[in-house]
């Protein structure tokens, strides 16, 4: 049996490549695939499936065992030079002599706090007499109704750290940082200038009369997740806050990934797969050579060549494919009868399609009918995302006291759209 991740990925390489001789012979048959060819076929793919969840599993458990492995940085509080002056107990301030000054930032990335905020998590006991007086206003909610906390600096960095874990469109977008929900505004190169002129030494220069500006505006909306634990498996648990985040960052994962790929822009943001005028228009569709049910070799070069030499060579450009979608590309072959797949053998590396990395999921969209979209192309540091970069969750501790649970609820802001269409393009079946 397999132990080790590279071990896992030669299997998977291996059943990819017993299903494509399996089918191959199937097809070279006068009478075609039989229903038993196609059912084992099936079972093929899905056992090399299987084996990726498992070692793409193994790996995300040994990054995590190396970050644990990793010495916390020293962090140290800025000196104040306060002294102490006569015989007085206190500065002119109202500080003790020896005590520093801190930001609120820095007292939430405090283990003092942490402490407080774990301490809120298992009991919902608030120890305002443990979090300094001129802190309290920023880090406590007002709902009189649960109440909140901000989280502490590293539980935030933990939940979105989950998200990147879980929605590939994050670690590779371009992502800005508000202080708060306000939108923010991008440009967008609607037409570009025309070419310069060839011109003599004192004749005039042309003015250029094409180039023209559109704006997207990025609004953070509210993306929020209710989690709700046992009471008994709170009390119990070794480490609340990486039971809790587990699951946050999940949930919140999943919200982002359909968004980012078919969000309708509204409330929410604008996915890869939503045509619009200010995302990726509908001239980045392609359907060269596709049927109303299935896609073939020479979209696939299509879709590629259709983007720019720079956005191709882009170290974010990505394909983007459903797990059906993948299954039939695998089988596709250029005129040489070479396959197009390349499935990856090496740590940490994603299998590849005409030389270009492929990312998967399970919510781009896989129905296979008529004028549908079912692959896109891109590279995704022109899909930028907006947030503020704030998390708070809130305790509910009445509501679900009858079956014996405790509920928590995330809340913070986020939006995104492509920002340059060019940059893109997608497969739509004809």
């Amino acid at each position: 049996m397999p132990t080790t991740t590279l071990e896992l990925r030669e299997k998977r390489a291996i059943h990819i490549q017993q299903a494509r001789d399996k089918w191959t012979e199937a097809q070279a048959r006068e009478a075609g695939p039989t229903p038993e060819d196609k059912q084992e076929f099936d079972r093929l793919m899905d056992a090399a499936a299987k084996v990726k969840e498992d070692y793409e599993r193994a790996e995300r458990l040994e990054t995590e065992e190396r970050d644990l492995d990793r010495p916390e940085p020293r962090r140290s509080l800025p000196f104040t030079g306060d002294v102490p002056s006569g015989n007085g107990h206190v500065n002119g301030d109202g500080r003790r002599p020896g005590t520093e000054i801190r930001t609120v930032a820095q007292y939430r990335a405090s283990p003092e706090y942490r402490a407080v905020f774990q301490d809120w998590l298992i009991n919902g006991n608030l120890r305002l007499d443990r979090i300094p007086a001129e802190f309290r206003d920023t880090i406590l909610g007002t709902d009189a109704k649960g109440g909140y906390l901000s989280t502490p600096v590293q539980l935030a960095d933990q939940i979105i750290k989950q998200v990147n874990d879980y929605v590939f469109i994050r670690p590779a977008a371009t992502i800005v940082t508000l202080t708060d929900a306000k939108a923010l505004g991008v440009p967008q190169l609607a037409t570009r200038m025309a070419d310069a002129n060839w011109t003599t030494e004192v004749a005039a220069v042309t003015e250029d009369t094409t180039m023209a500006f559109t704006r997207r505006d990025l609004s953070p909306n509210l993306v929020s997740k209710l989690c709700l634990v046992s009471i008994r498996t709170l009390y119990g648990a070794t480490n609340v806050e990486s039971l809790i985040t587990s699951e946050l960052g999940y949930k919140n994962a999943i919200t982002e990934e359909k968004a980012y790929l078919t969000g309708s822009g509204t409330g929410q943001p604008l996915g890869i797969f939503t045509a619009n005028a200010s995302g990726i228009p509908t001239s980045r569709d392609v359907n060269t050579s596709n049927t109303a049910t299935a896609i073939v070799a020479d979209n696939i070069y299509a879709m590629k060549y259709s983007l720019k030499a720079p956005y191709r060579s882009d170290p974010t450009c990505r394909w983007i494919w459903s797990r059906p979608a993948i299954q039939a590309i695998m089988l596709l072959k250029d005129t040489q009868q070479r396959y197009l797949w390349e499935p990856s053998l090496q740590l940490g590396t994603p299998d590849r399609l005409l030389n270009i990395p492929v990312a998967e999921s399970e919510y781009v969209p896989a129905t296979f009918t008529t004028g549908l979209y079912v692959g896109a192309i891109g590279a995704l540091r022109y899909y930028w995302i907006a947030q503020v970069d704030d998390l708070q969750i809130q305790r509910l501790v009445e509501r679900y006291a009858d079956t014996n649970q405790i509920g928590f609820i995330s809340r913070r802001y986020v939006d995104g759209s492509p920002v340059l269409g060019e940059a893109f393009s997608r497969s739509k079946l004809a």
